[in-house]
């Protein structure tokens, strides 16, 4: 049993080194990485214009801006993107989202997702940044989904 204790002990910190950090809710939309500080502006929309010929799917779609007044960090990559209303939660991973680079200091991430989500009620985002294994989250709170005809 002695000789188990330490290989137990290793697997789990292993284990945890890897897994992601648990969001704060309370953090803030700004965040400094590698000395840089980088900001999240979030718009929310929803598109009701009807089409012809289709039936219409309410589908949210996001454009996230990353902002800095200093150069982004190059190994900057956005990992997921929880969307919180109320007690529910919908986690959209990398692969659901397109990081667009429109200038050194300027990113923008995109994603459109049919999760069911209250167009009249407000949502926070969380927004989960790996700079080379560095893992912080950033939170904007109370986006309001707009609506476009």
């Amino acid at each position: 049993m002695k000789r188990l204790a330490p290989v137990v002990f290793s697997v789990a910190v292993l284990v945890g080194c890897g897994s992601t950090p648990e969001v704060n809710w309370l953090q803030n939309s700004q965040v400094i990485i590698n000395r840089v500080n980088v900001e999240l502006n979030s718009y929310l929309w929803v598109n009701l214009m009807p089409t012809a010929g289709e039936e219409q799917q309410q589908s949210i779609h996001g454009s996230l801006a990353l902002q800095s007044e200093q150069q982004l960090p190059a190994n900057l990559t956005v990992e997921s993107l929880i969307l919180k209303q109320g007690h529910s939660e919908w986690t959209l991973n990398a692969t659901d989202l397109d990081t667009r680079t429109h200038s050194e200091n300027e990113w923008e991430v995109v994603f459109t997702s049919d999760i069911e989500i209250n167009t009249e009620r407000y949502v926070d985002l969380a927004v989960l940044l790996d700079d080379a294994g560095k893992k912080r989250w950033l939170v904007e709170k109370s986006v309001k989904v707009n609506k476009v005809y």
